[in-house]
C-alpha cells in the first residue's frame, strides 16, 4: 500500500488553497520551552504553542503501541502483513469508539498527566494545576476529515476560560496523515467571541419548541433524548463554526497553520484558537488525544470530571429564556 497518495491537502475531498497567504507553517517555540512568562506572552499573541520535542518520545510511542495493539486485536489495523507501530488500516474495517481507547489505558495517562506535561503547565499556568477526568481520544480514519473548525469554550467554558488544550499526536504525523490546523489570528476575532464563542453546546430554550417539557421529563427518568426529541428541542448553541475549513478560512481571513508532527511533540490551545483538520489522505490511521489544564484553584466545568463524567448527556443540559 502506498502511505498517501499523490495529491495535495484535501478538506472533506476537496482541494484546499496551499499557497503562501492561505497555508502557513506553525511557529516553533522550541526557544522558549523553558521560559514560561515568554510562552504566555507567545500563547496570547499567537493563540498557540507549538512546542517539538517537550514529551518524551519513547513514553509516547508506548502509548501508541497500547492503543494499536487494542485496534489489532478488534480487527482495526492489520498486524499480520504489516509491522504493527505502522497503523495500517485493514480494508473495510471500521471504529464506533475512539475515546474507549483511553480507559485503563496507563501507559497514555502516563504521558498526559504525569511528567513533562505536568511540569510545563504548572510553569505556563504558574501553580498546581489539574485536568478533567475526561480524556478524548482520536483515531482519525483514512478519508474526509472529521474535526470541523470550532473553539474548544463552547464545549467546555462552564468553568474557568484560563483553560488550555493540549493536542498530543500519539506519532509522527505528516500532513498527508489528516493533523491538526490551527487558523492564524482566530483568538483575536472579537465579534466571534462575542457571538460564537459565547455559546454553550449543551444550553437549550425553553420558550421555543419542546424543550422545556422534554428536558426535564428526560432528566427526572435518566434517560438520553431520543433524535425525534433532539429535533423538537431548539438548541442555543451550536458545537462547530463551520463544517467547512476553506470556507471558514476565505471569510474570517488568516492561514490555515500546521506542521509535520512528530512523537513527542505538544500543540497547546487556549479555548478561542480556531482549529480543524486536513483529510487523511494515507492508509494509516492518525492516533492522537485532546487534554485539558487550568489552575487547581480555579472552577471546573463540571462535565468533564469524576468517574462517570456527564459529558454532553442529558444531566448536562441547561435551559435559557431565548
Amino acid at each position: 500500500m502506498r502511505d498517501a497518495i499523490e495529491s495535495g491537502p484535501t478538506y472533506n475531498g476537496e482541494a484546499m488553497d496551499a499557497g503562501a497567504d492561505a497555508l502557513g507553517e506553525l511557529r516553533h517555540s522550541r526557544d522558549i520551552a523553558r521560559d514560561p512568562e515568554a510562552q504566555r506572552q507567545r500563547l496570547a499573541k499567537d493563540g498557540y504553542l507549538f512546542l517539538p520535542g517537550l514529551l518524551c518520545r519513547e513514553e509516547v510511542l508506548e502509548a501508541r503501541r497500547e492503543v494499536l495493539r487494542r485496534l489489532a486485536r478488534a480487527g482495526v489495523v492489520d498486524d499480520t502483513d504489516h509491522p504493527l507501530m505502522d497503523g495500517v488500516v485493514l480494508p473495510g474495517a471500521g471504529l464506533a469508539n475512539a475515546h474507549d481507547l483511553a480507559r485503563d489505558n496507563a501507559p497514555l495517562e502516563r504521558v498526559l498527566y504525569a511528567g513533562p506535561m505536568i511540569a510545563f503547565y504548572e510553569g505556563l499556568l504558574g501553580g498546581p494545576v489539574r485536568h478533567f477526568d475526561y480524556t478524548w481520544f482520536r483515531a482519525k480514519m483514512p478519508g474526509p476529515s472529521v474535526t470541523q473548525p470550532h473553539y474548544d469554550v463552547v464545549f467546555m467554558g462552564r468553568g474557568t476560560k484560563d483553560l488550555r488544550t493540549s493536542w498530543t499526536p500519539l506519532g509522527d504525523v505528516p500532513r498527508e496523515h489528516g493533523g491538526l490546523l490551527v487558523l492564524e489570528g482566530s483568538h483575536r476575532l472579537q465579534e466571534v467571541r462575542r457571538t460564537y464563542g459565547a455559546a454553550d453546546v449543551d444550553m437549550y430554550c425553553e420558550n421555543r419548541g419542546d424543550g422545556a417539557r422534554i428536558v426535564p421529563d428526560a432528566q427526572a427518568a435518566g434517560r438520553e433524548l431520543t433524535a425525534e426529541e433532539q429535533q423538537r428541542i431548539e438548541w442555543q448553541g451550536r458545537g462547530h463554526y463551520s463544517p467547512d475549513a476553506i470556507a471558514t478560512r476565505r471569510e474570517l481571513g488568516g492561514r490555515w497553520l500546521t506542521a509535520d508532527y512528530r512523537a513527542g511533540d505538544l500543540l497547546v490551545l487556549s479555548m478561542y484558537t480556531m482549529h480543524a483538520s486536513f483529510d487523511n489522505r494515507s492508509d494509516r490511521i492518525r492516533l492522537s488525544s485532546d487534554s485539558r489544564y487550568q489552575l487547581a484553584s480555579e472552577p471546573v466545568d463540571e462535565r468533564w470530571i469524576g468517574d462517570d463524567p456527564m459529558l454532553h448527556g442529558i444531566r448536562a443540559k441547561r435551559g435559557l429564556i431565548c
